[in-house]
């Protein structure tokens, strides 16, 4: 994995096998069947029959049992998320998604046993009919990128890890940045749309010359070919789109952070009732290493 970023290592039992938490829901669920199961035997040889036919309350016992393990073991609800196109986090080709803020939410759905219905959404749209109530869940997202006007309609799982962006350089040209004045000359491209505070003045003042891109392979190639002194950009972006590139990675040297957010599914807050078991759900799977996983997939 790479060293610019780090999430915590898989917790995991004495033995090295996996642990069931008490408060998990393949615990809870267990647990559950065995006492039915004991309250069957119960009924069974305990309760007592008239005339050699069950009596009315062996009867009623056994029918309340019957129909409660016929019941799903875990009782989910159906909910629809949206993103836009973001590599290596949400990505359609083919018809088909993918991508690591896809596979965490499945994941998510399956332990919960709710059904998530996603789709790939422009931005702007997915923004508005988040707000209209129209889609219940933005696959992953941060509080730190939404508009603080908007902030009271809308609810944040637990983290699920944090994104840092870095400035790149090839590491022939590698500059050393404290401040905006040390790319003072020097050409810098960015993604559309994106901003970072620190720059904005430099950017403006035509200290620092920006051109922004709509890929982040664009980046990347524009850095190979000698078009940008740097990049700005993501950790986890970045080795993505070096791997998908078959970049060596040695060739390039990351510089200044420019920003660490929290990564998370957003949620409308008329939906708050189900943040306790996601969070659940994102806790069990922080502990036996399934985001660590899911990350590696798409960064190694």
């Amino acid at each position: 994995m790479p060293a610019d970023f780090a999430l915590a290592g898989p917790a995991r039992s004495p033995r090295g096998c996996r642990a069931l938490s008490a408060n998990s829901v393949v615990y809870r669920h267990k647990v559950r069947l065995i006492v039915q199961c004991r309250a069957l035997d119960f009924l069974l040889h305990y309760c007592p029959k008239r005339s050699g036919k069950p009596s009315a309350i062996r009867v009623a016992g056994l029918s309340t049992l019957l129909s409660l393990a016929l019941l799903p073991s875990v009782q989910g609800e159906t909910f629809t998320a949206a993103s836009d196109n973001w590599p290596p986090f949400f990505m359609q080709a083919d018809g088909q998604l993918s991508g690591i803020g896809y596979e965490i939410l499945n994941e998510i759905g399956r332990r919960t046993g709710d059904t998530i219905n996603m789709q790939r959404l422009p931005n702007k749209r997915a923004l508005k009919m988040f707000e209209e109530g129209k889609i219940d869940l933005i696959v992953i997202d941060s509080p730190l990128w939404n508009d603080p006007q908007n902030i009271p309609g809308m609810l944040f799982s637990a983290d699920l890890m944090t994104v840092s962006e870095y400035i790149y350089f090839t590491r022939d040209a590698y500059i050393e940045v404290k401040t905006p004045k040390d790319l003072a000359g020097k050409t810098v491209h960015i993604l559309h749309g994106y901003s970072y505070p620190a720059f904005e003045a430099a950017f403006a003042s035509g200290l620092v010359k920006k051109h922004e891109m709509y890929s982040e392979q664009s980046l990347i190639d524009t850095l190979i070919q000698k078009r940008a002194n740097a990049i700005f950009m993501d950790s986890i972006a970045f080795h993505y789109n070096i791997s998908k590139l078959k970049h060596n990675l040695n060739l390039f040297r990351s510089g200044l952070q420019l920003s660490n957010a929290p990564l998370g599914v957003k949620v409308r807050r008329a939906r708050a009732d189900i943040l306790p078991r996601f969070n659940q759900a994102i806790a069990e799977m922080k502990a036996d290493g399934s985001i660590d996983k899911i990350v590696q997939k798409y960064t190694e």
